[in-house]
């Protein structure tokens, strides 16, 4: 079967808090940034929670997030990613069938659990992230994803994909063995995995340059400095950079352009990079400009933003669409 676009990503279920910043800084997690833990480090940062806080469970993962917004925007999309055989990996793989993606892969860890990421939004709406990866920092390569890829149009990632050895190494394999008529795109994901796994990112650059880069303005800064408008042309063709509640950056085949933020009251920011990217891939695969769907992705970000998820339901995506 043929793909717009082919994820390959993180399986993690999210459970998303809403607390106090004096919470956060009760644990070991860095403020509003991404941290891998065990699961037992989870159990212990809930048995901390107030009485009574109940998660907003949404089955996420960066690229599986950018995967449903571009799927219900009409985009024909599949995914590699690992799962273990639990209630979790169960739950996951019918909320991708819901949304119209294709999973591909078809092995179930039997020793560790399905990912979980743990999701905490203080009241500035700031996202401070405790993950235990399990299952989802495993993937088992198949030779098979090489056929899907090749069939693909796009082939999209993510920087957490290249945190854990076992999922680098797969997703470096896939992209070598990948025809570059199939295009690659990356969204960088944490400043933090930036600066620290850097030379896999410089890894992946060596073996091809991105079609199309997603990143913020930290993210950026991290893997090239403050001169990022001129770096990440090294490093890609097109790209762009938000920055909150300022203006985007934007270059198209070296031509520049700015893009300016939406004036919204933002009560969540998790999941605006991961939208903002999935609105963009579609308007690509509806060979619109790259500046052209950048400027959904503007729009649909500033709508997840006043939303307490890093999702939309089905109808809020197909709707949002046809508001645009």
């Amino acid at each position: 079967m043929k793909f717009d676009i082919l994820g390959v990503g993180n399986a993690l279920v999210d459970e998303t808090f809403y607390v106090e910043k004096s919470f956060v800084d009760s644990t070991d997690l860095f403020f509003n940034q991404f941290k891998s833990i065990s699961y037992q480090d989870q159990e212990d940062i809930l048995s901390g929670l107030p009485s009574g806080l109940a998660p907003d469970v949404v089955c996420g993962g960066s690229t599986t997030n950018s995967l449903a917004a571009t799927s219900n925007f009409g985009s024909n999309c599949a995914h590699i990613c690992q799962l273990a055989n639990d209630e979790r990996g169960k739950l996951y793989e019918d909320n991708l069938r819901d949304n119209g993606i294709a999973s591909i892969n078809t092995f179930y860890h039997e020793e560790v659990r399905t990912g979980r990421c743990l999701v905490f939004i203080t009241p500035s709406s700031e996202r401070t992230m405790g993950t235990y990866l399990g299952a989802s920092e495993k993937l088992v390569f198949n030779p098979d994803f090489i056929e899907v890829s090749n069939n693909s149009k796009i082939i999209f990632s993510e920087g957490y994909q290249f945190t854990s050895g076992e999922n680098f190494s797969a997703f470096l394999k896939i992209l070598k063995e990948t025809d570059k008529k199939t295009k690659f795109a990356l969204s960088l994901s944490d400043p933090g995995v930036v600066h620290t796994f850097k030379d896999r990112f410089k890894e992946v650059f060596k073996v091809r340059k991105a079609d199309y880069l997603f990143c913020n303005k930290e993210e950026a800064t991290s893997l090239v400095g403050d001169n990022f408008v001129k770096d990440l042309g090294s490093i890609a063709v097109n790209f762009v950079v938000t920055n909150g509640a300022e203006s985007s950056y934007v270059v198209e085949n070296g031509s520049y352009a700015e893009i300016k933020a939406k004036n919204v009251q933002a009560i969540d920011s998790n999941g605006a990079g991961d939208i903002f990217a999935g609105a963009a891939l579609n308007k690509i695969i509806e060979e619109d400009s790259f500046l052209n769907a950048c400027k959904f992705g503007n729009y649909a970000s500033s709508k997840i933003v006043q939303e307490k998820s890093p999702r939309l339901s089905i109808d809020q995506y197909k709707m949002l669409k046809a508001d645009y």
